[in-house]
């Protein structure tokens, strides 16, 4: 019963909200921009944009959009800049948007009664541009981005020649809706590893595996739990650790953030189990200078640093398995970084890369030219250019 009343309050919301546009269609004339990310974040590509926007693009009125209960809400100076989710202005705007930039699509819609929510998409005006989350080379998502089933689809955003193709070929999308910008986020992706308060420090950042979010104590059964148990026990990792006065922070995905409870036992002076709201992924991979992951596409964000990543694929043949779509690029031999399979090549090659001085190798520096075809902080302005020529 909540749900539906929840139902026929969007809905009656969003119909007055409707007819005040229809009203005042002919008086507003702000360029007004939304931008979002997901309902509670505002932390990579749609929260720079937005930022980079304010700064530089004084024509245009650009308003972010989130969940008024987000711990997000606190990034923004005043209350004018962001606008509820769900409410009178957020609908209003949205009608009257020249542009609405999401990373995660068009979810900001009202949950309508019916046709009114297809007819709430049709009313829509604004170009919509599709900023991207993780670079697509490692996760297929046809069944989610393809031209034909995406509602955010007048424009994507792609960081060189190799990631368009995914979008033209793959996808269907258009040549000239594609734009090869780079992504607003890599704008600050700077190296601060000698401003840590964590010197030497190593990122382990696991993505998410399908079916793992309810498992509870089952977790513990889990060849990630396993796999992140035995390096966290590593005596040879550990006496890395104090030879070289380093440590390493422990990230879960968002969607398994729920697990770090389980680490917890392993902390100590050198290794830390971080929680969702002490630091950003950005923060840390910023901070970091050696990330640790498996299949996850904060590499190129690492790696756009130029600093050095192992790729730990414990449960290589699993995982892949797992997957109704395989990825764009053989991530065995194609991914610009170490690629190990077991406890003892990620011991070897963790000291490999203190040897170096977590410098990035030529190898992999190769390996890297073809991912990016800008590797510069004006990736915010390029996007910014790229929506603006569309409109």
């Amino acid at each position: 019963m909540s749900n539906l009343v929840e139902v026929i309050s969007a809905t009656l919301v969003a119909e007055i909200t409707r007819i005040a546009y229809y009203l005042t269609k002919p008086f507003i004339k702000k360029r007004i921009w939304l931008l979002c990310e997901t309902e509670t974040q505002a932390q990579e590509n749609g929260y720079e944009l937005y930022l980079w926007l304010k700064n530089h693009a004084g024509a245009i009125d650009a308003y972010y959009v989130i969940d008024k209960n987000s711990p997000s809400i606190g990034k923004f100076d005043t209350r004018e800049e962001w606008l509820a989710l769900g409410s009178f202005k957020q609908l209003f705007y949205m009608y009257h948007a020249e542009a609405i930039i999401s990373t995660h699509g068009l979810w900001m819609l009202p949950n309508e009664l019916g046709i009114l929510k297809k007819l709430t998409l049709k009313t829509l005006q604004a170009k919509r541009v599709m900023l991207g989350h993780g670079i697509g080379f490692l996760k297929n998502g046809k069944d989610f981005y393809h031209k034909s089933v995406f509602s955010l689809n007048d424009l994507f955003v792609a960081a060189s020649p190799k990631e368009k193709d995914i979008f033209v070929n793959e996808y269907d999308y258009h040549d000239d809706e594609v734009a090869i910008t780079g992504y607003p986020r890599f704008d600050i992706m700077t190296d601060l590893s000698e401003k840590s308060q964590w010197q030497n420090l190593i990122v382990y950042m696991p993505t998410f595996r399908d079916k793992e979010q309810h498992l509870g104590a089952g977790f513990k059964e889990t060849d990630l739990y396993k796999n992140t148990q035995s390096m966290l026990c590593s005596e040879s990792i550990k006496n890395s650790l104090e030879k070289n006065n380093a440590h390493i922070a422990i990230y879960l995905h968002q969607n398994i953030q729920h697990y770090s409870q389980y680490f917890d036992e392993y902390s100590s002076d050198r290794i830390h189990v971080i929680r969702q709201g002490e630091f950003t992924v950005t923060q840390l991979l910023r901070m970091g200078k050696l990330l640790i992951t498996d299949y996850s596409s904060v590499v190129f964000d690492f790696v756009y640093m130029k600093k050095p990543f192992i790729s730990y694929q414990f449960d290589y043949d699993k995982f892949i398995e797992a997957r109704k779509h395989k990825a764009f690029i053989d991530i065995k031999t194609d991914l610009p970084g170490y690629v190990v399979n077991g406890i003892n090549e990620l011991e070897d090659t963790i000291e490999t890369v203190f040897s170096n001085c977590f410098s990035l190798q030529p190898e992999h520096q190769k390996k890297m030219e073809k991912y990016f075809s800008f590797q510069d902080q004006d990736n915010c302005q390029r996007v910014f250019q790229a929506i603006t020529t569309r409109l």
